[in-house]
């Protein structure tokens, strides 16, 4: 797990000296990314950087960025290949020869043996920059879901991309506007979803997607995956019980891999059914003695760290859990703004940072849950959301009943007073991304929502959450739920084992049934969010949290102009916790941008 950054700049517009002097500060900031080495290869051309958290093959020879034996492909790469042995095996077969045992050198010569192919055959989680010295050409990719973050922006014939958004503001010439249309979805949706961020002139490379960029600056845009949800006629060909042991072989399979590294591997363990699945595979299929790790409230009620303890005594492993305290929150959730790198208001993040600050303590590597609730239907917001008649008619409804009533944080009639113009946009990016999911009449409401959620909410807010809260700690988050076979699993999940009239991710829960007694299986989902219960014992520190941000906000150009308005949203931001951290969020990133 690393951080990477570059310039590509063809034109030569910028010196090499400058060119060098940008993409070592882009790792400077990013350290935290990757502490253990850091490297940097330049040509007229081209600079890339890397900072590098060792975890397979921690000799230095698989420091990067690292060039090929003939020298003509330089890679940088952020991520883990969890089958690099087979592709390895693969392109020795067919008389290639490595010089390290990384999965790192695996990629580049998969690269160079397939191209753009190389991606659709890896299992893993990855965001990276290929070089090709001869052609001068580029090529950015990330993987299937998002779980790795790639920014990048190309103004003035210049290329430059980093692991985190920030550093990118640094660049020498770049137009920093925030984008009134990702500030409405923000405060719509908590989250900016891909391929937009803040910033205007700034993008996120979208999950399953690689551009590529050659010396005449023509960019290609090319996605090599996206997850769908077969047809109900095909899917009602699997049986129950087929389906469960096919999942279930595919967990333990893709657990497996995920536990491999040359460094002490710990568990997220929140008492849920996801992670109590990955916890029980590895303890009850793979011997593993894998430690596991929780986190609660003081005084909150609402606490799964007692619920986690028993799951863990049950399965023979080592179990540690932290409280977040009052003391915590005044120290540290003052500054969680600048520490998102762009705002997400997703209220997780709070006990995902103290967690895996934990961890880090004693492991380097934590397998986790993430991505089971979108992939198997796992939220208890999922239900019938449709009206009488065609729902090709009424698709865009649809979307905002979703939002009003399952996702409030700032309504859409609110939020158009401050930003009128932004209506239309907002409307015109949800049809662009859902439309056709809710044209399909072969599927259910719940899922409909949970390929929104897959595509937009699982890379917007969760994986960007898990991934800035564990980095700033320099600590690597593993999730077996994005494997290739389970994601086509998951693309085939029957509606049966999807929900039933007693439980949500059936399938899962069916699984699970194998590993803990009924007793320890949770019958309805939690969150692992901060809890309301915690927010409403000590409503003193949100309100001093939420005045700061007032102050913050009604300084800022966006909400100066209407006064009335923001008067509404600083009301509004007391209604409801999801309300009030967004906004609190949203005040301390605009503080963090002084």
């Amino acid at each position: 797990m690393c951080g990477i950054a570059g310039i590509f700049d063809p034109r030569n517009k910028f010196s090499l000296e400058l060119k060098q002097e940008t993409v070592s500060r882009f790792c400077k900031m990013q350290n935290h990314r990757g502490p253990d080495a850091t490297g940097l290869w330049k040509s007229k051309n081209c600079t890339l950087g890397h900072t590098r958290l060792s975890i397979i093959d921690l000799d230095s020879r698989s420091n990067q960025p690292m060039l090929d034996q003939c020298k003509r492909f330089v890679l940088s790469f952020n991520g883990e290949i969890y089958n690099f042995p087979t592709i390895k095996q693969t392109l020795e077969n067919s008389g290639v020869t490595f010089r390290t045992h990384s999965d790192t050198e695996v990629l580049l010569e998969g690269f160079i043996q397939w191209g753009e192919d190389v991606f659709a055959k890896l299992d893993g989680m990855f965001a990276c920059a290929i070089y090709d010295t001869q052609l001068n050409k580029i090529c950015l990719a990330r993987d299937r879901m998002g779980e790795k973050p790639l920014y990048y922006t190309l103004q003035d014939n210049v290329l430059a991309f980093s692991s985190e958004l920030k550093p990118l503001t640094s660049m020498p010439d770049i137009s920093l506007v925030v984008s009134n249309a990702s500030l409405f979805e923000f405060m719509a949706l908590r989250y900016v979803a891909d391929p937009n961020t803040i910033f205007s002139h700034i993008k996120s490379l979208q999950p399953g997607t690689l551009i590529t960029l050659d010396g005449n600056l023509k960019i290609t845009e090319k996605p090599y995956f996206s997850f769908d949800i077969e047809d109900a006629k095909t899917r009602s060909q699997y049986s129950l019980k087929s389906y469960e042991e096919m999942l279930d072989e595919a967990l333990i399979a893709s657990v497996k891999t995920r536990l491999v590294a040359d460094v002490p591997v710990g568990a997220f363990l929140s008492s849920g059914v996801d992670s109590s699945l990955v916890c029980s595979i590895a303890a009850k299929k793979l011997n593993s003695e894998v430690k596991c790790f929780s986190a609660g409230f003081v005084a909150g009620k609402d606490n799964e760290t007692g619920n986690a303890k028993k799951i863990a005594d049950y399965l023979g492993l080592p179990f540690e859990e932290y409280l977040v305290s009052p003391d915590d929150m005044i120290k540290t959730a003052a500054g969680f703004g600048s520490l998102l790198d762009e705002p997400n208001g997703d209220r997780s993040c709070v006990p995902t940072y103290f967690l895996s600050r934990l961890i880090k303590t004693q492991v380097t590597v934590a397998v986790s849950g993430d991505g089971g609730d979108e992939l198997f239907g796992g939220y208890g917001r999922y239900g019938p959301i449709s009206k009488e008649g065609d729902l090709k008619d009424h698709e865009i409804d649809a979307v905002y009943r979703y939002l009003k009533e399952r996702l409030p944080v700032f309504p859409l009639t609110t939020l158009s007073q401050l930003l009128p113009e932004e209506l239309s946009v907002f409307k015109k990016r949800l049809l662009s991304r859902f439309t056709t999911v809710f044209a399909r009449q072969d599927l259910e409401d719940i899922e409909r929502l949970r390929l929104i959620d897959a595509h937009s909410y699982l890379p917007g807010a969760v994986l960007s959450k898990v991934d800035r809260m564990s980095m700033r700690h320099s600590l690597e988050v593993r999730t077996p739920f994005f494997s290739p076979d389970i994601l086509n699993l998951s693309a085939k999940l029957p509606m049966a084992l999807c929900a039933n009239n007693q439980h949500l991710k059936v399938a899962l829960r069916n699984v699970l049934s194998r590993y803990l007694p009924p007793d320890l299986i949770r019958p309805g989902k939690q969150g692992f969010g901060m809890p309301a219960s915690f927010f409403a014992n000590y409503t003193n520190i949100f309100n001093d949290l939420a005045l700061q941000s007032d102050e913050i906000l009604s300084q800022w150009e966006p909400f100066t102009t209407n006064h009335q308005v923001f008067s509404q949203l600083k009301t509004m931001a007391r209604s409801n916790i999801n309300s009030c951290w967004a906004w609190i969020v949203l005040g301390q990133w605009v503080e963090s941008l002084a």
